[in-house]
């Protein structure tokens, strides 16, 4: 395969070896057979070649907008270059004519799968991801996660999302991100930085998902959709084999100050009320946190092998190739599980043909011309969807974290944080660590006014800053001292 490696030196192309000015993009651009171009911030590189393509019929570039919440009028969001090609005319040969094949580019955006310099080994680490897994190369992390699950050896032909309307409940209750602080905890001096290893993919082929085509709403759901909560099961025994999501009156008691950050925020109030359980969650009963009765539920006793085999796929290939840029392309596979029903998809394209008749022009920055923009909307939810099997996966993460939380204080070891995949455990000696878990780094002079803030002399942790900016210096665990 061929590449075009654009670096702040000029433009790289492995198929002459040559280092080429930046503005000579164009010409390269043009010659067979196509292939990657790669690099960082791509966009304003390529906007300036839009007018020439709009002369050329034969061009089509592709762009992709990722766009935000919209705050204040102002919508944020990434614009950048997805597909470049180039259908040639037709040609006389021998007394045939035929049309030669096109020249295809795909654009590699690599702000998009992580913080990285290292153009070159970047993008030959996803390339070689797309050909272990039998998948052309995709430009960005969401449509690298759904081919990898489409591409596995146990999906069957016939396979369809979970049913939507299971999946637009569950989307509304599911764990998300997950940060929990020590009541009045402010400074240490020492602490351990501890995390699950992979934990996704060691979750996903290590306990039952849901399988789409399977999954059942079962119970009282009627009568909890419309304000009441009737007794449907008494005991969970009855549910034992079956993993999703459930409804249930709890009734919970007032937690010490010191073990409040111990559980979930839906354990934290005092009182009886109505919730919404993962199947994990379970394990983190106590005698504060007791179920009365369950309502309703959306459960499956079938695992999904597509997610079971692609899990061990990924652990196997991090083996492998560790890049940054890998990681983020093989999460989105589980992303892509909670993927919107109803959203429709924009589609941007600049080419010399008419504009087609249902798109509209638009205006992107750096662009002189207009865009056309096609709006699809889906008639069926996307095959890969299923949200039920992506809150399993993270429920049962943090309530890993949970676990070992609650085990270490019960030890008189101080937790200070929990986040959904680790734990800040403050000491001079590091814990006893069960399979699955690995300590990051120490961490010394410790600073933290909310749940989602670390600031030490090893690690900074702020909200709003990408993981590739923050300031790390730890080494692995088994350099720690």
């Amino acid at each position: 395969m061929r590449y075009l490696f654009v670096t702040p030196q000029g433009v790289i192309d492995t198929l002459t070896g040559e280092l080429s000015d930046r503005v000579t993009i164009e010409q390269l651009l043009c010659q067979k057979p196509g292939g990657v171009i790669a690099g960082r911030n791509l966009y304003p590189l390529l906007a300036p070649l839009m007018s020439g393509i709009r002369r050329d019929v034969g061009w089509t570039a592709s762009v992709s907008l990722q766009k935000k919440r919209q705050i204040d009028d102002r919508v944020g969001g990434v614009i950048y270059f997805s597909h470049l090609s180039y259908r040639q005319p037709k040609v006389r040969e021998n007394g045939i004519r035929f049309r030669p094949g096109s020249i295809k580019w795909i654009v590699l955006n690599l702000e998009l799968f992580c913080e990285t310099k290292d153009i070159e080994n970047a993008a030959k680490a996803l390339v070689l991801l797309a050909e272990s897994r039998g998948i052309t190369v995709r430009h960005s992390p969401g449509s690298f996660g759904g081919a990898l699950l489409r591409s596995s050896t146990e999906w069957q032909k016939g396979r369809h999302a979970a049913p939507w309307f299971i999946s637009d409940i569950a989307r509304e209750h599911l764990p998300g991100n997950y940060y929990s602080i020590r009541e009045n905890f402010k400074r240490a001096k020492r602490a351990y930085y501890l995390d699950q290893k992979s934990s996704h993919h060691s979750i996903a082929a290590s306990v039952d998902i849901p399988h789409p085509h399977y999954l059942r709403a079962r119970g009282r759901l009627r009568a909890v959709e419309s304000g009441y909560y009737p007794k449907w099961i008494t005991d969970t025994t009855v549910l034992q084999n079956h993993v999703g999501l459930i409804g249930a009156v709890i009734e919970v008691k007032a937690a010490h100050p010191n073990s409040i950050h111990l559980y979930l925020p839906w354990m934290r109030k005092p009182g009886i009320r109505h919730v919404w359980i993962w199947t994990p969650e379970l394990r983190l009963l106590d005698d504060n946190v007791k179920l009365k009765w369950i309502t309703c539920s959306f459960t499956c006793i079938k695992p999904d092998p597509v997610l079971s085999e692609f899990s061990r796929w990924s652990l196997d290939f991090l083996k492998r190739e560790n890049h940054p840029a890998v990681k983020p392309a093989l999460l989105a596979a589980y992303g892509m599980l909670g993927v919107r029903t109803q959203q429709q998809i924009e589609r941007y394209t600049i080419h010399g043909r008419i504009k087609p008749p249902r798109a509209e022009s638009y205006k992107l920055p750096l662009i002189d011309d207009d865009v056309y923009r096609s709006t699809i909307k889906r008639n069926r939810p996307p095959v890969v969807q299923n949200v039920v099997a992506r809150g399993v996966i993270e429920s049962e993460t943090r309530t890993r974290s949970l676990e070992l939380a609650r085990n270490l204080e019960s030890e008189g070891r101080i937790v200070a944080q929990i986040y959904a995949d680790g734990l800040i455990v403050i000491g001079k000696e590091l814990p006893d660590l069960p399979n699955g878990w690995r300590n990051v780094g120490k961490l010394t002079r410790v600073v933290s006014t909310h749940a989602n803030t670390i600031v030490s002399d090893q690690i900074v942790r702020l909200p709003g800053i990408p993981g590739g900016r923050r300031t790390s210096n730890m080494r692995s665990s088994d350099g720690v001292e």
